[in-house]
């Protein structure tokens, strides 16, 4: 049993137990769990109420368990619990096997009771459960109940022995609701659901047949039926007179103890004696249909006829009789369009037409159009009854539903239609009716019984249920197989990717799970691909497409429920390949035919063309292979002309490379020389001038500038470039294959190279003669060369 957050276990060997992250502790080893069956744990404000099936309702406060002292155990220990469920509201609800569900609040007090004889298949409830808008299900011994609980409508009917409600009165504590079957009465507190008692609608006797009306007159209940007129006491009525047919009642100011009631055939006058009416005569001078009346302020009775229109009947000081009739239709600004209907309003009369409301305007003797009723009940269509309550609400009915225009503190009126739409279907056309008790218990009369309206139970009937597919099937007419999706389908876009076109019909079946008022539910869809708009709204809830053409779909389909709210659009989308013939595949077929022919033309028009190039190609052979002699030859010709041109221009080449370098290394080896005169000049100079000589620092700069022209590398970067294109890298090769030589040592290869002298050598490296002879040793211990082997020699031929 899950109460909350809490898992709890009942162990018929040890007891109540509660569940622990990963271990269960004993918490109560009392005889109700041992020897009896556990049904429910339900939260409580004051600990967990524990069912039971034989014993009832416990109380367990974490610490003690005693009986659960409510109205509600009684009858659950007489009736056996089997099933328990906390509703929201802060009530319960339980199930019993032999005595059907029992509704009860936070205290235990009976809220309500059904069983079979209320309207549920079967008095066992095994399970119970609340859906989302906090209506209940219940699992029976044979079948399935829905019971909407959180509905403010509630339905007298032939449970209660109630059929077609024409009229509704409370009068002295007692429900009087008139039938096509006699008038019935019962006590106001056994007259609703909620009583555990069946309420008792006893048929009043005598008044058998239809009822018409129920008024109250100087505290006596009239009643006006097919068989005359009826005066109520209790549960026993007195027939006043037999005349056929009363409708409605009026009271003349004027007139003390006499009332004016009409009747099939005219008006008649009821007077009281002694606290009982007496019939008193027929009035004379007007002889149709009086159903409904209107007395307004000058005594003039207004009647309307359904059939004919609109009577103003003058009447005389006692009402004895009609002075005169004014007969109105399609004049005094009244439409051509019948019926007239009266209203009353704010104690003035109005006059609905299917163009409107009306008021007379007495000064004018012509009724005009009312700006701020027809602004209220604009885009209503035509207003059948207009009933206003002791709190200024505005109920209504039009030709299809019934609405409530209800007050608001600023004046405006909210319009209120979606609670009535349940029994908008079972309303009686033109007999429609309605008795407001109070503010919470208001009585509506429909074809089905009387239907009670709490306005104090609110909804939200904004929310839609979404549309499911239950079953979409393609298949084909001439083929056997098909093509099954049996999956509920919900919101998602599924595609189906390759249907063959064998199966190109296809048929949706879809649902939604709008279960209050479902014969209400409405469903609307298209196929985009193949409609241009949606369907009109209709209770089916299947759709078929046959013989559809190759290419993609999209099916969408929505609901409406019974409030008038639109659904989600559900969508389910499909692409059925086109048939063989225009397939990708014969496309491909007849692509690859086309070329096959093109293919063997060209083969026969190339075969005809071969056989004369052949003997064209025969003819033209040895000529074309003297000419290509002749061409071979002097082909060899031109390539050893090129080859020695080539060979000459590359000679030339390094010869002028060999000159440079020549020209610049003689160039070098001057250019050092006379550095280095100048440097031992100066050094000369400078070691004989006086230190206190001024021109000494200058001299000194001098010799600076010497030595570093001397040492300037860019010389012998010049001279490597050189010295590169004309002996093939030899420097990087040295480097390669000799890592450890320096780079002094480098430039030493290179002068051996171009088989230099010493005395040639030592100005170009800026040292002496006997400088460059260990540079040399050096150099041949680096390169590890033979004594017998000349150094330059191997230089220049390395």
């Amino acid at each position: 049993h899950s109460v909350g957050s809490d898992i709890y276990v009942v162990d018929r060997a040890q007891g109540l137990m509660l569940i622990d992250n990963d271990s269960i502790h004993l918490l109560n080893s009392d005889e109700i769990f041992l020897n009896n069956e556990i049904t429910c744990m339900l939260p409580n404000s004051k600990g967990i109420i524990v069912g039971t099936t034989n014993e009832g309702l416990y109380l367990w406060d974490g610490s003690f368990l005693k009986p659960w002292q409510k109205e509600i155990n009684t009858y659950l220990i007489e009736h056996n619990l089997f099933s328990g469920a906390y509703l929201n509201g802060d009530n319960y609800a339980f199930g019993s096997i032999s005595n059907g569900v029992f509704i009860c609040d936070s205290n235990g007090n009976i809220l309500q009771h059904l069983n079979r004889i209320r309207g549920l298949q079967n008095n066992t409830i095994l399970a119970i459960f609340q859906d989302r808008r906090n209506n209940l299900w219940l699992g029976l011994d044979n079948g399935i109940d829905y019971l909407e609980i959180s509905s403010p409508l509630t339905m007298l009917n032939h449970n209660f022995n109630i059929e077609s409600a024409y009229a509704t009165i409370i009068h002295n504590n007692i429900l009087y609701v008139g039938t096509n079957q006699g008038l019935f009465g019962a006590r106001i507190e056994d007259a609703d659901a909620t009583s555990m008692k069946l309420p008792v609608f006893t048929l009043i006797k005598g008044t058998e047949g239809q009822v018409w009306s129920l008024k109250v007159v100087d505290n006596t209940l009239l009643c006006g039926h097919n068989y005359g007129c009826f005066q109520v006491e209790g549960f026993n009525a007195r027939q006043i007179i037999d005349i056929r047919g009363f409708w409605s009642f009026l009271e003349p100011p004027v007139l003390e103890d006499i009332i004016i009631v009409g009747t099939y055939s005219g008006l008649v006058r009821l007077k009281k004696q002694n606290s009982s009416w007496y019939f008193l005569d027929e009035i004379e001078g007007f002889r149709e249909s009086s159903r409904d009346m209107f007395l307004d302020k000058t005594n003039h009775i207004w009647v309307s006829h359904g059939y004919k229109g609109l009577f103003r009947l003058k009447m005389s000081e006692d009402f004895s009789k009609v002075v005169d009739v004014l007969f109105l239709y399609n004049e005094a600004g009244l439409p051509a369009a019948l019926p007239y209907n009266i209203q009353t309003v704010s104690g003035d009369m109005y006059i609905t037409t299917a163009e409107g409301v009306f008021k007379y305007n007495y000064t004018d003797s012509k009724f005009i159009a009312h700006e701020a009723l027809n602004g209220l009940f604009q885009h209503k269509g035509f207003i059948d009854k207009i009933h206003q309550d002791q709190n200024g609400n505005l109920w209504y009915y039009t030709e299809n539903y019934l609405g409530v225009m209800r007050l608001l503190e600023d004046g405006t009126f909210r319009d209120i239609i979606a609670p009535f739409s349940r029994i908008n279907n079972f309303l009686l056309p033109a007999f429609q009716n309605i008795f407001i008790a109070d503010p919470y218990n208001i009585f509506i009369g429909t074809q089905n019984g009387l239907a009670h309206y709490h306005p104090g139970i609110i909804n939200d009937y904004n929310v839609a249920d979404p549309v499911y597919f239950k079953e979409i099937n393609f298949y084909s007419h001439s083929q056997s197989r098909s093509y099954l999706y049996d999956e509920a389908l919900f919101n998602d876009s599924v595609v189906v990717s390759k249907v063959p076109f064998s199966l190109n019909s296809v048929q949706f079946k879809f649902t939604s799970t709008a279960f209050e008022n479902p014969e209400a539910l409405m469903f609307s869809h298209r196929l985009k691909g193949f409609d241009t708009k949606w369907s009109d709204w209709n209770a089916l809830n299947f759709k078929e497409y046959t013989n559809l053409s190759d290419g993609d779909y999209t099916f969408e389909v929505k609901a409406l429920n019974a409030f008038g709210v639109e659904s989600t659009v559900s969508v389910f989308q499909f692409s059925i390949d086109p048939p063989f013939f225009r397939s990708k595949m014969a496309y491909s077929i007849y692509i690859v035919m086309f070329l096959l022919i093109i293919a063997g033309n060209i083969y026969f028009v190339r075969r005809r063309m071969m056989k004369i190039r052949e003997k064209e190609k025969f003819r033209h052979e040895k000529k074309l292979a003297r000419r290509e002699q002749i061409f071979k030859e002097q082909s060899e010709l031109s390539e050893k002309e090129i080859i020695q041109l080539r060979n000459e221009r590359l000679k030339t080449e390094m010869n002028h490379k060999n000159k440079e370098l020549a020209n610049a290394t003689l160039h070098l080896i001057q250019k050092n020389k006379t550095l280095t005169s100048l440097k031992n000049d100066l050094g000369k100079l400078l070691r004989n001038l006086p230190s206190d000589n001024t021109e000494k620092q200058n001299v000194n700069n001098l010799l600076k500038k010497v030595n570093k022209d001397l040492r300037n590398e860019k010389n012998w970067e010049l001279f490597n470039n050189y010295f590169d294109d004309v002996h093939q890298d030899f420097i990087t090769r040295m480097k390669e294959k000799h890592q450890e030589l320096s780079p002094k040592e480098l430039r030493l290869c290179a002068y051996l190279r171009m088989n230099l002298s010493t005395k040639e050598i030592a100005p170009l490296m800026n040292i002496s003669i006997r400088g460059v002879e260990i540079s040399r040793y050096r150099l041949r211990k680096k390169l590890q060369i033979e004594h017998d082997t000349n150094l330059t020699d191997y230089l220049i031929s390395y």
